[in-house]
This record gives structure tokens, C-alpha cells and sequence, in this order.
């Protein structure tokens, strides 16, 4: 019986993985005329024997550092007409087009074949990249592995199927988190210049090299190595995957190593050098882009943005060619994934540059419908928005004629309605709009076009968690002018009836927001605080049970609630005039919610007002309090937020006048917040 494929599988002591990786290679031996070797390199009896669950061909191997050596030993042993081969750190997702490639007969038409190795950053999975991998072919007597690390087949023979499958490959995880980085690049990197003491022309291993060195930081050598390998390539008729490489990443490592504009410099003479193909050209003129938008050179930006369209449109015409262009992480499929942000930023060049036409224009190039890609652009589409107010009129109408059902565009249409004055047309897109609420920055403009014109907004409440909304609501509170805050908070309570806690709790954000604003008179504060309290303890009596509640300090209770809990016991012992049994609730108050650090300030320096003829016992117990307040300054100066630290430390002044190191403070936190303002001009 003729076998048809051979699957060999490098097994060292992964345990975890290699159960899911020999299962996920079932369905090829169940469906398929194929066998299974197993080159092993392990020690451990409990791996070997779940190996020896699926095959009998075993083939011990005395692990040597060398790739090729080990791959080779399992293509000896190898009967099949095709041959394929993955590591057991990775699985297939599923196997059916393989399947089908043989079960039809159409491999026969073919040498060779790729699929997707998708590459995994972090052990959740929520992190990757694909790669084409070149891992089966057809065998001939010719057929060997090459090269001790990054082994690859040769030759690799052309035509090459490209199928329809994916191995799940977690192996740079490590990688990822910094282990045995170090290790590994100090056992490749000797490997590789030995091989170039014979090889001296080898672009893999100038790929190679310079791979090594960038993953240890060290972009002097990435550069040197890929500058070879590029000239190595350039002696060959042919362009080779790594050549791709080399020729996308070397901008990438020069600017790594502190030079945009000389990484910008380089690319362009790559682009000029006619070694490039059309996949390694859209991926220059996107990191490129990217490049112009750091150094402002908007114009040269513009083109390079225009370019990687045109790019993009030929490889979309010609599948095959766009099929053949392949160098591993250089791919039309990895040019494609850099379409949205280099559309964003040419829609940044076009509206510095003043090119309406043009910003229109990219906005139709955005694959909108790729909502969960885009949704991590709304957050700099409206910076552009804001930035550009000027703009914004021309910015919505080229939403305006964009078709799609994606709900940032309906949004923006919504609110190009809005400024037309067609509320009924706004009402109908702001309803398609609360169908999919798919990011913070979508959901904080839905509530302000709800609010301005009395829409219903439960259907968008309905759709988001009390955490979600919370997020919602800070970002609210901190964009919404306070003398547009009553309005806006009564636009919300009009739309909805079923969510009165979430317009309680925009009410309480508005209310901390309006506490701590400069101006306010003590009453006027009391009045705040006294509404802040009542809101939030009534939100709580909805929420919690009585038991939990009788107890303040109960663990489960929100430091929002506790924090309310105190204000209502200061508010009721300054009524009664028992200013001395406010001190230590004040001290617990700081502890509890710091961000009201300038409120507290202000009570306190009320209740000081109040106590000056108390003695130098209650003296000492604002002392005490001062030297709370000063820790809490400590942390804003070590995290730099300068603003907040200034409006403490005014405060601090007032409460400890002799303190001279707080007057040190005071200028150390000017001179700090006049350095960070000239160095962001």
C-alpha cells in the first residue's frame, strides 16, 4: 500500500502541549494513507510513553544543538510520497483541507505546500502574529533539512499550494516574557558564525543573525547583519523570502536604535533599489508612514500612504502573486493587517496637509466592517477629531457617505445630523447605533447625543456592564463642562426608566468633579457633599442587604460607599458642632479615596477655623492629619502628576504654615510642571 504522507514530529518532555499536538494529528492518520515518526529527544518515561500511544516508529535522538540533524533523522525513516513536519509545541486547529488536498488528488499537481503558523505572545492567547510556514513537500532523493537552527527544507520546490489551515504555536511565549532569551541567543549566535566562516554568502544566516540580535536589544549588530544580507542577496538573479525580511525590518531595527529619520532615509532606498516585490513594498511604504507621522513630514507621509493603497489593490488582482510573496512574517496577509492604521494615518496627513478630498477619500479605504481591528482606532480617529476643530464639519460629512454598517460611522453620521439640525434623522442612526456598543469611546458619545436631545437610552445601558458604565462615567465627568453638567445630567435621567442607578452614578462623578473644582465656598461644598452622600448611600440601600450595611467597614462595601459613609457622620457632627470627632473620620477619609485629597483639604482647614480656640491638643491632631495629606503628595510627585500635586500642596501649605519643607515641595513641583510643559512643546 502506497503511503502518501509521512508526519514527523520533533517530541522533546512537553507534556502539555503534546497531548493536544498528537491529537490534533488524528483525523490525518484516521482520513489519510500516512504514518507517524516520532524523532525523540526527551528524557522523560511518562512523555515517551503517551508518544507510543499513536505510532511505534520511535526514533531516539541524542539532542546535539542542530536542527537539521534531528529533522533529518526522522526524513530517513520516511516512506511516504509527501512529507510534513511540526514540533510538539504546536497543533493543528483543523486538518480538512489537507485532508481534502490529498483525498482529491490535487496534491499531485504540486511539490510543495504552506499553512498559517500562528504565533502566540502570551499564554492566554489573546496576542499573535501568522506566519507562512513551507512545511511539507514532495520527497525526492535530494530532499534534506538545512542550516542547525530555524532548519529549513531544501529544496522547497515550486508550485506551492497554499492551504487553508493553521497550527496553534505558543513557542515564543517564552520569548515573549524574556526566559532563556539569553541562553538560547548565546547558544544560536556562536552556531551561526561558524556557519559563516564556510557559507559567507548565506542570506539565511545573516536573517538569522540579525533575528538574534534583536531579540536581545542589540540593534547595532541587527543592522550590520542585515546590511550583509541584503548585499548577499543582491548577487542572486532571484528574490529570496529572506531578502523580504531583511529589507522590512532593517528600517524597523534603525529606528529601534534611536534614528527615524535615518530609518526613513533607508527605507526609501530600499524602495528605490528594484529588489523589492510588491508584498515587501506595502510593508516599507506602511512603516514608513508611520515614520513620516513622527517626524512630521506629512506630505512624504501622504505618498507613502497612497502607495501602500496601490500596492494593496495589485496583490488584491493578483491572488497568485500575492500567493508566491511570501518571507515568513512578510505576507500580503501581514501587509493587509497594517491597512488601518496606515489609512488612519493617512487621514492624519491629509487634514494637516488641508486635502479634504484626499481625508474623504482614505476614509473609504478603511475596512470598516473589520469592527473589532478598528475599535482600537476610535480613540485617535476623535483625538483627530478634537485636534482639528476647524475640520470637523468636513470630517463627519465624509462619514456621511460612507456605506457601512459599522457603529462608529453610524455614530458620526448621527452627529453630522445632529449639527444639520435633522433630529429625526439622528434619532433613527443613534438607534442603529444601540444595536452594537462595542468600545468606551463609541458608548461616551452615544450618552452625549442622548443627553443633548432627550433620547432614549436604555437600549445602550441594557447592553453594558455597571463596570463599563463607570469607565463611561469618569471620562463624562472629566470632558463635560461643569455648567453643562445639570443639563446633560437631566438629558440622561429623561432616557432612561430602567437604569436609575447608572444615572445616579453619572451624578456622583459630576458631583466629585464639581467638589474639587477651585472657587467653592465652604457651603457650597457642605451642599455638595451633602447631596454626594445622600445619592450614594441611597444607591447602596438598593444594592446591599441590611446586615451589610449595618457595618460600613464591612469588606464587601465599595470604598465609594465607606468614603459616603464618613461623609454623612463628619456632615452630622459639624451640624452638632462636634468639630473634634471630625479629625479622625477626616484622617479615614483620606485613606479611603485620596483623588478627594483637595475636599478633605478644604474641611479641614474649615474645621481649624472652627477649633482655634480649642488648644495645642487639637493642633496636634491637624498635625497628624498634615503629615497624612504630605504622603499622599509624596505619591503624586512619584508619579508625576504634577497639576494634582500642586493643588495638594497649596492646600498642605495652608494646613501646615511652618512646615518649611512644604514650601520645598512647592517649588520642586513648579520646577517639575515647567520642565514637562516646555518639553511637551
Amino acid at each position: 500500500m502506497n503511503i502518501q504522507l509521512t508526519i514527523s514530529l520533533l517530541v522533546s518532555d512537553r507534556p502539555d502541549t503534546l497531548n493536544k499536538c498528537l491529537d490534533s494529528l488524528v483525523p490525518l492518520l484516521k482520513d489519510l494513507e500516512s504514518e507517524l515518526i516520532i524523532v525523540y529527544t526527551g528524557k522523560s518515561q511518562d512523555t515517551l510513553e503517551l508518544a507510543k500511544q499513536y505510532t511505534s516508529h520511535i526514533v531516539p535522538f541524542t539532542w546535539c544543538s542542530d536542527f537539521a540533524k534531528a529533522r533529518n533523522a526522522g526524513l530517513r525513516e520516511a516512506r511516504g510520497e509527501w512529507f510534513l513536519y511540526l514540533d510538539d509545541d504546536e497543533w493543528f486547529d483543523d486538518t480538512a483541507d489537507i485532508i481534502r488536498f490529498f483525498q482529491s488528488g490535487e496534491y499531485r499537481q504540486y511539490e510543495s505546500a504552506l499553512y498559517i503558523q500562528r504565533n502566540y505572545q502570551d499564554r492566554e492567547g489573546m496576542t499573535s502574529f501568522d506566519t507562512s510556514v513551507g512545511r511539507m513537500c514532495r520527497i525526492t532523493p535530494e530532499t534534506r533539512f538545512v542550516y542547525p537552527i530555524h532548519e529549513n527544507l531544501s529544496p522547497f520546490p515550486n508550485p506551492c499550494k497554499k492551504l487553508d489551515a493553521f497550527v496553534h504555536h505558543f513557542g515564543y511565549v517564552e520569548q515573549a516574557e524574556g526566559k532563556n532569551l539569553t541562553e538560547k541567543t548565546n547558544r544560536n549566535i556562536p552556531l551561526l558564525l561558524q556557519r559563516l566562516e564556510t557559507e559567507s554568502d548565506d542570506i539565511q544566516c545573516y536573517m538569522q543573525l540579525a533575528q538574534e540580535y534583536r531579540n536581545i536589544l542589540q540593534f547595532d549588530k541587527a543592522i550590520e547583519y542585515c546590511r550583509k544580507g541584503l548585499d548577499s542577496a543582491a548577487k542572486e538573479k532571484r528574490i529570496f523570502s529572506q531578502e523580504l525580511w531583511m529589507q522590512v525590518n532593517l528600517p524597523l531595527f534603525i529606528s529601534a536604535a534611536g534614528d527615524k529619520k535615518q530609518a526613513l532615509e533607508e527605507g526609501e532606498r530600499i524602495l528605490q533599489s528594484l529588489r523589492t516585490l510588491e508584498a515587501s513594498e506595502a510593508h516599507l511604504h506602511s512603516i514608513l508612514s508611520g515614520f513620516c507621522l513622527e517626524l512630521k513630514e506629512y506630505g512624504k507621509g501622504l505618498e507613502h500612504v497612497n502607495t501602500y493603497h496601490a500596492r494593496m489593490r495589485y496583490l488584491k488582482r493578483h491572488p497568485e502573486d500575492a500567493s508566491r510573496q511570501n518571507g515568513g512574517t512578510v505576507t500580503y496577509e501581514s501587509a493587509k493587517s497594517r491597512a488601518i492604521p496606515t489609512y488612519i494615518a493617512g487621514l492624519l496627513f491629509a487634514v494637516e496637509l488641508n486635502e479634504p478630498r484626499r481625508m474623504k477619500e482614505i476614509l473609504t479605504w478603511i475596512p470598516w466592517d473589520n469592527e473589532s481591528e478598528i475599535a482600537l482606532q476610535y480613540e485617535t480617529l476623535e483625538k483627530w477629531k478634537e485636534d482639528h476643530p476647524d475640520h470637523r464639519q468636513t470630517i463627519l460629512e465624509g462619514f456621511s457617505r460612507l456605506q457601512t454598517d459599522n457603529t462608529y460611522v453610524s455614530l458620526q453620521k448621527a452627529l453630522y445630523a445632529e449639527e444639520r439640525q435633522d433630529i429625526t434623522e439622528a434619532e433613527n442612526l443613534f438607534g442603529q447605533c444601540c444595536k452594537a456598543v462595542n468600545s468606551e469611546s463609541v458608548l461616551c458619545q452615544l450618552a452625549g447625543l442622548a443627553a443633548r436631545n432627550r433620547f432614549v437610552i436604555d437600549p445602550v445601558l441594557e447592553q453594558i456592564s455597571a463596570e463599563t458604565w463607570d469607565v463611561c462615567t469618569k471620562r463624562l465627568a472629566e470632558r463635560t463642562e461643569i455648567s453643562e453638567m445639570p443639563d446633560f445630567l437631566a438629558g440622561i435621567q429623561a432616557g432612561t426608566t430602567d437604569y436609575p442607578i447608572y444615572a445616579g452614578r453619572l451624578e456622583q462623578r459630576f458631583l466629585e468633579r464639581q467638589l474639587i473644582q477651585d472657587g467653592l465656598d465652604i457651603s457650597q461644598i457642605l451642599e455638595l457633599l451633602r447631596r454626594y452622600s445622600e445619592l450614594t448611600l441611597t444607591e447602596a440601600d438598593i444594592i446591599y442587604n441590611e446586615k451589610i450595611l449595618r457595618n460600613p467597614e464591612h469588606y464587601a462595601l465599595p470604598f465609594q460607599y465607606k468614603f459616603a459613609f464618613i461623609i454623612k457622620n463628619i456632615l452630622e457632627n459639624l451640624e452638632h458642632k462636634r468639630y473634634a470627632d471630625c479629625i479622625p473620620l477626616l484622617k479615614k477619609a483620606l485613606q479611603m479615596y485620596p483623588d478627594m485629597t483637595v475636599v478633605i483639604k478644604k474641611l479641614s482647614r474649615y474645621l481649624e477655623e472652627k477649633m482655634s480656640a480649642s488648644g495645642p491638643a487639637v493642633s496636634e491632631e491637624f498635625a497628624a492629619l498634615g503629615r497624612q495629606v504630605k504622603q499622599v503628595l509624596y505619591g503624586l510627585m512619584e508619579n508625576k502628576q504634577w497639576q494634582e500635586a500642586y493643588g495638594v500642596v497649596n492646600q498642605l501649605a495652608a494646613l501646615l504654615p511652618e512646615d518649611l519643607e512644604v514650601l520645598k515641595l512647592k517649588q520642586e513641583i513648579l520646577r517639575q510642571s515647567n520642565f514637562q510643559t516646555r518639553s511637551s512643546e
